[in-house]
């Protein structure tokens, strides 16, 4: 029996449901809506919601006057600033100046509508832009629309119904194996041991950087990813100075950010092969002193600098297109070919989700695919 006023009762099946009116049929009827769960609390809390919804439906608020350039501002300091990293603060910035405020910034918050964000869309693709860069845009939007529907500015997100042309997921340069042996050899020749760690770990470029020979554990043959390095304009967001490493280019002074990763998941443990702690052992040795194992003494190593000395290694073996991320993307994808299974990988690369990898290296899997229909038809050839 339910409580009074709450409208939930208990399911034989062990669940809650929770009803709410929706409208009325063609003969007079209620008709219902339902939810379903567990926990009492939780569909109780789902009920609220939609109940709340479907009062602002009923009642929506006057068109908001406020501007999208004036709510994305305040959005930006009031809800996002203590949510996000520094270099995302930064990012969202950018897409905010370059993309969304000169399309929208004059527009009232009432005026943004599924079909001004249409137009965007289609100006963004007709200017060439990668589709991953504008589904990136749109996130920062639907969220930003979403808080002020929140707020009660808005009565619907017009972000909800906007679709992009349907495209295929973009593939990420990888090296063959023969590839990847010609950098495997030119970087064991050169030394070069942020290209091998990343080419057998899958570590980010920033993650190497700011690696401490305290993260090594000799005895077990880990490493630890606890944190990253990269440049950053001075006067973003909680932005630290790191050692004082600052340019000035441009006119613009940036300073060497040492930071927790992107998340969580990122933060990991992972085994080194033996050649690998063998040159990082005779590294520390030449070393002597130092924090960061290839930075400046008590400084992390320079993520451009690290970049510059590759790019200089792949002209010298004549690949075109290779990049440092790019052993990071080989590094998944041989593990894939050899039928390590996505959790595995997933947790290696430091990826928030099983379906991030899925995303990334779908296409890896095409030839175990192929291998288990092949198999398939054997068993029951005749």
């Amino acid at each position: 029996m339910a409580k009074r006023g709450e409208n939930i009762y208990k399911r034989k099946d062990g669940r809650y449901e929770g009803r709410y009116v929706v409208g009325r049929m063609a003969d007079g009827r209620t008709r219902f809506g339902y939810i379903y769960g567990h926990q009492f609390g939780e569909v109780r809390d789902q009920l609220l919601l939609m109940k709340a919804k479907l009062v602002r439906r009923r009642n929506p608020p006057a068109p908001c006057q406020k501007r999208f350039a004036e709510w994305a501002e305040e959005w930006r300091n009031r809800k996002l600033s203590e949510r996000i990293k520094a270099s995302s603060w930064q990012t969202y910035g950018n897409i905010l100046n370059r993309h969304l405020l000169p399309a929208l910034g004059n527009c009232t918050l009432a005026e943004v509508t599924v079909d001004t964000i249409g137009a965007l869309v289609r100006d963004l693709e007709n200017r060439g832009l990668a589709a991953s860069t504008i589904r990136g845009i749109l996130r920062i939007l639907n969220s930003i629309l979403r808080c002020a529907m929140e707020e009660g500015l808005i009565s619907q997100n017009p972000c909800r119904k906007v679709r992009m042309r349907g495209e295929r997921a973009e593939r990420q340069r990888v090296l063959s194996r023969r590839e990847q042996q010609t950098i495997l050899t030119t970087a064991r020749e050169e030394r070069d041991i942020p290209a091998l760690l990343s080419l057998y770990t899958g570590m980010r470029l920033g993650e190497i950087c700011a690696l401490k020979w305290e993260d090594i554990n000799w005895e077990q043959g880990t490493i630890l990813v606890r944190r990253t390095a990269q440049r950053l304009k001075v006067g973003c967001e909680g932005t630290r100075q790191e050692n004082g490493g600052q340019n000035v280019k441009g006119g613009r002074r940036t300073a060497l950010r040492v930071d927790v990763p992107k998340s969580a998941c990122a933060v990991r443990i992972l085994p080194l092969p033996a050649f690998l702690l063998d040159a990082l052992r005779e590294l520390a040795e030449e070393r002597g002193e130092s924090e960061y194992i290839f930075g400046n003494g008590v400084r992390p190593a320079e993520p451009r600098t690290v970049q510059r000395r590759f790019q200089a290694l792949v002209r010298r073996t004549g690949l075109k297109g290779v990049h440092f991320h790019t052993l990071r993307h080989s590094f998944a994808t041989r593990l894939l070919e050899l039928g390590v299974d996505m959790k595995t990988v997933s947790v290696l690369m430091g990826h928030s989700s099983v379906r991030t990898t899925l995303e990334y290296y779908a296409h890896s899997l095409i030839e175990s695919q192929r291998q288990a229909m092949n198999r398939l038809v054997e068993a029951f050839a005749g």
